[in-house]
């Protein structure tokens, strides 16, 4: 399939003289029963092959095809997978066993990646198949006061490479994964035309373009790079002003929710101190006092740890501990302070060199929500009747029958956002909070808002005409570059890198080859624009402690030596990665904490108790904070690939030179030696210069800076 920017050079003629077959299987799960399959893919123009069923029950078919990469999905009884590498409905944890990774298929979901080989009696080739289009950001956007341009070839079909302008600059591999490679050169931001000039595997020369810079490329935030994040779930971060915690029982939805009060079964919302433990409503309604006077209180601390971003999860007016079901968009949650208080939280920020993020939550309101309950009261006759979506009426507010709500939760009903008075409203908050004084905003559930692109086109305009150095962050899980061509969001919540590649890897289960082709994949579908500004995590409110996730125990346990090695080992890798580090509050401290049983559930969000802080684990953070600061490399938006072995990974940060930085890790219980790069590097650490290669500890990492004697 010829996409925009997917230039394949070869005729047809000898695509199909170097076809071979290849063999499409689908073997579906136990106990769902299939009536039709058929295979579509980018070798067909996502046109429809019939598969047959078989005597055994799986469903296959043959076609031939040239060598190189391919995409393609099953469509199974007339519906799309969405997730050919793992979808419940279709199989797990693939719909097809033999697809060798999955690749953004551009609609939030994932196609399936199968490498086509040659067959023996296929002649070699004269053939390159080249990617690159300067209209799309992936391949060209500009960060760090440098113009970024990028092509994809095939594995092992590049010689050498070099981009043409007002001179000549050389081109390096910087990515690889099992369905190609990425090319890439810095050029001056003022160049506005320019040729890409490669060697192929042949020895053949090959000249491409001339090529148009845009006039506006994609351009990331400088900010961002330089900063280290960390997460505040205030409620449970400390209690710095006792007076105000019975304000949390005012405000709460028990008091909207006639279902909730006439069931005698349902315990009522109450107040705990710092350290009673987790009680019945743990989740939601159990509250501890956390407030914006224990965030100032602790910003010395913040500060010693290398904190330069904040991201406060919702400070606003609501219902519950979390927060997400707003009752009032532009007032302080009285359970914090008030308004005159955040703005002394946020010029106390500003002052220590924090810059700070709110959380924006357009999809779902609360109970308690003025236009809800105009709702309410009045029915049809309520102006606010389209704000969202009712299915009968009256109704008693808490019954999820009665209207769209997000995932069912009574609480949580649903705004219709294509509704036009509700998107200016919305948009008009978003405004209000950065013309207060916040940095930018993380959007909550984006992809669950109707219209979500056209909606997030327009938030961006706003709150960019309000400050062009806003950023601006959307809570998207998988892996999904539509929303980051620079017209939207500057970066997802990257769990597709921290929860699918990097986990794994520290947990010890993904080996380093496995781990660089993951991360290679993401970066060759993101500009480096959006590496640049990466909101990068492993954990956060919505997912258990990492720790606990690197197997040191539920709360209160006491974690083993090598989880709080391997905690380190995660860390590690996360600072190394281009963009920003973000982390839950209580990791630096080694706090554990796993999902519970409703409603007593969400541990990882138990109240911070400081006491308990493992100093070794903080003095590591602190540490981390210090050499994001000290190595000019690892503010840079530069990722390049060097060795995956066993379970040692390696990577370059950093423009190639002088300036670069190696990442190296050990996952493995094992010592292991890397063999170096030519000349001296120092390891930032302990200051000892190594050469030829490095001893690597078991659990370990190093950052080693190029030079040394």
């Amino acid at each position: 399939m010829l996409r925009r920017g997917l230039l394949f050079v070869i005729p047809l003629w000898l695509a199909l003289a170097l076809a071979v077959p290849v063999t499409f299987t689908y073997d579906p799960p136990v106990g769902l029963e299939v009536h039709s399959v058929s295979l579509r893919g980018s070798f067909n123009q996502w046109g429809e092959i019939p598969m047959l069923q078989q005597p055994d029950g799986t469903w296959s078919v043959t076609v031939e095809l040239p060598p190189g990469p391919v995409q393609y999905k099953f469509f199974i009884n007339g519906r799309w997978p969405q997730n050919m590498c793992d979808d419940p409905t279709f199989g797990t944890p693939g719909v097809d066993a033999e697809g060798l990774t999955c690749r953004d298929d551009g609609q939030g979901g994932m196609n399936a990646v199968r490498v086509v080989e040659a067959g023996p009696d296929t002649p070699p080739a004269d053939t390159l198949a080249f990617q690159h289009d300067p209209q799309e950001v992936r391949y060209l956007s500009v960060a760090a006061g440098k113009l970024s341009v990028r092509f994809g070839a095939a594995v092992g079909e590049v010689r050498n490479a070099r981009v043409i302008a007002d001179q000549s600059y050389p081109m390096l591999k910087q990515l690889e994964d099992e369905t190609g490679e990425t090319w890439r050169a810095a050029l001056p931001v003022s160049t506005q035309q320019y040729r890409i000039q490669l060697t192929d595997r042949n020895g053949k020369e090959r000249n491409f373009g001339p090529f148009r810079v845009p006039a506006h490329p994609f351009t990331a935030l400088d900010w961002v790079s330089k900063s280290v994040g960390y997460q505040i779930f205030l409620e449970r971060f400390w209690n710095g002003d006792p007076s105000n915690d019975r304000k949390a029982l005012q405000s709460d939805e028990y008091t909207f929710n006639p279902v909730w009060q006439k069931d005698p079964s349902l315990p009522k919302p109450y107040l705990s101190k710092w350290s009673d433990p987790p009680g019945a409503l743990h989740c939601c309604h159990q509250y501890f006092g956390g407030d914006l006077a224990g965030f100032m209180a602790k910003l010395p601390y913040l500060k010693a740890l290398g904190t330069t971003l904040i991201y406060f999860n919702p400070l606003f007016d609501s219902g519950s501990v979390h927060g997400y079901d707003t009752h009032g968009y532009l007032k302080v949650s009285p359970k914090f302070g008030d308004t005159a208080l955040l703005q002394k939280a946020l010029e106390a920020a500003h002052k220590n060199g924090l810059r700070v993020i709110f959380d924006f939550v357009p999809n779902h309101t609360g109970l308690g929500f003025w236009a809800f309950q105009d709702v309410v009261k009045k029915g049809r006759a309520s102006k606010y009747w389209n704000w969202y979506f009712i299915r009968q009426y009256p109704f008693t507010p808490g019954d999820s029958r009665a209207y769209e709500a997000w995932a069912g939760v009574a609480s949580l009903p649903k705004l219709n956002t294509g509704n036009l008075e509700v998107r200016r409203y919305l948009i008009g908050v978003a405004v209000n909070w950065i013309k207060f004084g916040f940095d930018g905003v993380r959007v909550d559930v984006a992809n669950e808002v109707i219209d979500p692109h056209g909606f997030f086109r327009e938030l961006r305009q706003a709150i960019r005409r309000v400050n062009p150095e806003a950023y601006l962050v959307a809570e998207v899980w998988q892996r999904d570059p539509s929303w980051l061509q620079g017209d939207e969001f500057d970066s997802l919540m990257n769990y597709a890198i921290g929860r699918d590649v990097l986990l794994g890897y520290a947990r010890g289960l993904s080996s380093a080859r496995r781990t660089l082709s993951g991360l290679s994949s993401i970066y060759s579908v993101y500009s480096e624009a959006v590496a640049a500004q990466g909101f990068n995590l492993i954990g956060s409110h919505d997912t258990a402690r990492v720790l606990t996730d690197l197997g040191g125990g539920g709360l209160r346990d006491q974690p083993s030596p090598e989880a709080l090695a391997r905690l380190k080992l995660a860390s590690a890798l996360l600072y190394a990665l281009p963009g920003v580090p973000v982390y839950f509050q209580g990791e630096e401290c080694g706090f554990t904490g796993e999902k519970g049983t409703y409603p007593v559930n969400e541990l990882y969000r138990y109240p911070l108790q400081w006491e308990r802080c493992n100093p070794d684990t903080l003095e590591h953070y602190r540490r981390l904070g210090r050499l994001r600061t000290g190595i000019a490399a690892l503010r840079s938006p530069v990722f390049r690939i060097y060795r995956a072995e066993g379970n040692v990974l390696a990577f370059f940060r950093g423009e190639a030179g002088a300036s670069e930085a190696l990442m190296v890790f050990n996952s493995g219980k094992d010592t292991a030696q890397l063999p170096l790069p030519q000349g001296g590097w120092r390891d930032a650490v302990s200051g000892k210069t190594y050469r030829s290669e490095i001893p690597m500890g078991p659990i370990s990492w190093r950052y080693l800076q190029r030079g040394g004697l």
